[in-house]
């Protein structure tokens, strides 16, 4: 097997657990928003240290937004044995474009990604206005933020992130 379509997977997804196991590399905030039902969340990203979540006596199906990652993940799978693989051919788009069901866990329409980006921004914009016509220690705000910023690229822990994923619209509610 290589590529499937949106209705094989549909028809695969179907099937007990024993038989099949779905997996999705996006990131788990992507998965979030919205994936195929019955789907695992292993980012791409982490699946050569998760291999041992990755039975090798399954058809494993592999989906990504595209079909891009699932790719990636296809080739690092065959390359640690495993044979019975799949791709969903368009990956979660061609899911959903085609109307089938999608389950959501979070209750925002907004990734964590762009959230962050926006309060960053704003807080940098506010503060930047602040500054300027109110009172020029109001620098510090835009200042702390980017400062921040640079923290979360360098260390890849993004303290704005852990806030936002706790607020009431970002906790899971399966839908």
């Amino acid at each position: 097997m290589s590529k499937i379509s949106p209705k094989e997977t549909k028809e695969f997804a179907a099937r007990s657990n024993e038989e099949v196991c779905f997996i999705d590399v996006r990131s788990i905030d992507e998965f979030r928003s919205g994936h195929i039902p019955g789907a695992s969340c292993i980012p791409l990203q982490e699946l050569a240290q998760r291999l041992d979540e990755v039975p090798k006596d399954k058809t494993i199906l592999l989906s990504c937004q595209s079909g891009a990652r699932s790719a990636k993940a296809k080739e690092l799978l065959l390359s640690h044995g495993y044979s019975n693989l799949a791709e969903v051919d368009g990956g979660f788009l061609a899911w959903s474009a085609a109307g089938f069901p999608v389950r959501r866990l979070t209750r925002t329409s907004l990734s964590l990604q762009r959230q962050v980006m926006l309060v960053a921004g704003l807080l940098v914009f506010v503060g930047s206005i602040l500054g300027l016509f109110v009172d020029p220690r109001f620098v510090f705000v835009p200042l702390f933020v980017g400062a921040g910023l640079a923290f979360a690229g360098l260390s890849g822990f993004c303290g704005l992130a852990r806030v936002l994923e706790r607020m009431p619209w970002n906790r899971e509610a399966a839908q």
